[in-house]
């Protein structure tokens, strides 16, 4: 079956200009197009200020690879961006490799390029978070697991553990994943005989220790991690939220798996073969493995929610649909003849050209507040210069809101530290004398209806300065309604001394 080719079709070479298009097409428009980062990339930097080994609401990956790309460039985002394509290319890479092992090569290609009109790959993958890590690591652990069984080499189930160890760090709900596979251990022959082999508790000591330090950090933190997580998924009880909350995630995720299902038609038009082609005969083993490694996290996780009630979140499906389109092949099998498969390609880079230029068109031109045109390189820069004018020394802290202040820290040449939402429990980090001694600045958004502090917080800061709303234009849309902010200095101690001084 594997042995099935299209004469002169190199699919290794097709897949390598693949990754290569998609990773410098979804690196450079954002980088040229936007001017500040997203959002959770925003959050990423402000944790990775400080390495920890968790934050407020993800284990401590995130953070850590952000700081990085921080490091390696600066404030320009360039390798932020870079990231998120390496975390989607690594994917790509992955679900091509396992794909190899079942199917054809040319059906094992149209697998992996399906994946690209799912937007979790293109638009959304732009913003580097726990998601867009968990594509890769969802990916590779498959790929890892997969090999392992079939190996039984002890060093691809040290690799299984790592990469599922680190699929952990980057978001908990890779345990939706793991609970599968082990249930794909104990269900299958191959699986039950990998028990007994040392290969898979050595991978498990692997997966133990590099998830240690953030469960130590967890319990040093009140489990702030897994109260966030907790918080997200809770609503008020009803009996119709366990069907509503995952009939909506359901259809959330095919509408996100619609463009590859309209792809695949088109490998059905056209000429029609002489003769049936042979089909392709998945083995009892790949079966089960696609349905256990494949479908199994969709399903238990609409279990979960029809059991419980959670609510459920539209990006949580972002590494759910990786080995779908191997499914979607092996299942509808469409003859793949050479003019049939170049007309796929020529098709599938002009929707891919399509995305890109849409998703380029639609920030440039944008009528309504975008995060994209947001002015956030000019609002620290100003705001250190005031600060600069005042005080005479460099920007330690900002507090407030994660965007506000995260944009500050982030494009401030002072690269000062994020105090969140004035909360210890998101900022352990901060030492609130040390805050008190150097000073800092307080920003926060009158959108939301808190153009004034709370009193427990003024109190914490006796002497903040006086309260200022500033206006800020967007860029490229100055038509727009300017974005207003509350903005107050807290000096540091010496300058509180020199003014008592003179008073």
């Amino acid at each position: 079956m594997l042995s099935q080719t299209l004469p002169g079709i190199r699919t290794d070479r097709w897949m390598g200009i693949f990754i290569f298009i998609h990773m410098a097409a979804w690196t450079l428009i954002p980088y040229f197009v936007r001017y500040t980062l997203p959002l959770d990339a925003m959050e990423g930097a402000t944790w990775g200020h400080q390495l920890e080994w968790g934050y407020d609401k993800n284990p401590f990956l995130n953070g850590w690879l952000t700081a990085l790309a921080v490091y390696l460039d600066g404030h320009s985002g360039f390798v932020v961006y870079l990231l998120s394509q390496i975390c989607v290319g690594i994917c790509f890479w992955a679900v091509w490799q396992l794909a190899k092992k079942m199917l054809p090569p040319v059906y094992a290609l149209v697998a992996v390029l399906l994946l690209e009109g799912i937007q979790y790959y293109n638009v959304h993958s732009i913003d580097f978070n726990d998601n867009t890590l968990e594509l890769a690591l969802w990916a590779l652990t498959s790929l890892c697991f997969y090999n392992a069984l079939k190996s039984e080499a002890i060093r691809d189930w040290l690799l299984t553990g790592l990469v599922a160890g680190l699929g952990m760090m980057a978001k908990y709900y890779t345990a939706i994943l793991l609970i599968p596979m082990a249930l794909f251990l104990v269900t299958n022959r191959t699986g039950r005989h990998a028990l007994m082999k040392p290969g898979l508790y050595l991978g498990l000591m692997v997966f133990i220790a590099v998830i240690t330090p953030h469960l130590i950090w967890l319990f040093a933190h009140d489990f702030v991690t897994v109260n966030y997580a907790m918080e997200r998924v809770s609503s008020l009880p009803t009996w119709s939220n366990h069907f509503i909350f995952p009939s909506e995630f359901s259809w959330q995720q095919f509408q996100a798996f619609l463009p590859p299902l309209i792809l695949i038609l088109l490998l059905f038009v056209g000429d029609k073969p002489k003769q049936t082609p042979p089909r392709i005969r998945l083995s009892v083993f790949d079966k089960r493995f696609l349905f256990y490694v494949g479908i199994g996290p969709f399903l238990l996780t609409i279990l979960l929610s029809t059991l419980t009630g959670i609510k459920l979140r539209a990006g949580w499906g972002t590494p759910l649909l990786s080995l779908w389109g191997i499914i979607l092949i092996s299942w509808l099998q469409p003859h793949i003849t050479p003019a049939r498969f170049y007309r796929f390609l020529f098709l599938f880079f002009m929707l891919l050209g399509a995305t890109v230029l849409g998703y380029a068109t639609a920030l440039i031109r944008a009528s309504e507040p975008s995060s994209a045109n947001f002015p956030g390189k000019f609002i620290a820069q100003s705001l250190t210069r005031e600060w600069h004018r005042t005080y005479h020394s460099p920007l330690p802290y900002v507090a407030g809101s994660r965007w506000f202040a995260g944009n500050i820290a982030f494009y401030s040449p002072d690269r000062p530290t994020v105090y969140i939402d004035w909360n210890k429990k998101m900022s352990p980090w901060i030492d609130e004398t040390e805050f008190n001694h150097k000073g800092a600045i307080f920003v926060w958004d009158n959108s939301e209806k808190k153009k004034y502090l709370s009193p427990e917080v003024l109190a914490r800061f006796k002497h903040l300065g006086p309260l200022r709303i500033m206006h800020f234009s967007w860029l490229r849309n100055r038509s727009l309604a300017p974005i207003e902010m509350t903005v107050a200095f807290l000096p540091p101690d010496d300058a509180n001394e020199i003014f008592a001084i003179r008073h």
